[in-house]
């Protein structure tokens, strides 16, 4: 999901589209609307839009492919209590890749 602009809680300042680094917004300081998402597809879901809006207008959904699990070649091995909670992210992972085949959400 692209970024989302509340449109009641905007006070227009531009930020979002000073601050985002795939120029996603477009935004015409001269006119009195709220940016628009001109470029969707271009979102990396950094969250600078959301984190430097001064109004929290901005709300953004990670596409769930994009919620990453710790893996163990990259920070050792599991420490105690820990591996049955990344044996169980890795197993709703898997089942989330299963449910996006095709590109679709169920």
């Amino acid at each position: 999901m692209p970024p989302v602009i509340d449109r009641t809680l905007c006070n227009l300042c531009g930020t979002c589209h000073d601050v985002c680094p795939q120029d996603v917004f477009s935004f015409d300081r001269k006119q009195k609307t709220p940016p628009a998402i001109a470029y969707p597809g271009e979102c990396w879901y950094c969250g600078a839009c959301v984190v430097d809006c001064p109004k929290d207008a901005v709300s953004l959904d990670l596409p769930l492919p994009l919620h990453i699990v710790p893996s163990p070649a990259l920070y050792g091995p599991p420490g105690p209590g820990e591996e049955g909670a990344l044996r169980r992210a890795a197993d709703f992972s898997r089942s989330v890749e299963s449910d996006t085949e095709g590109g679709e959400r169920r």
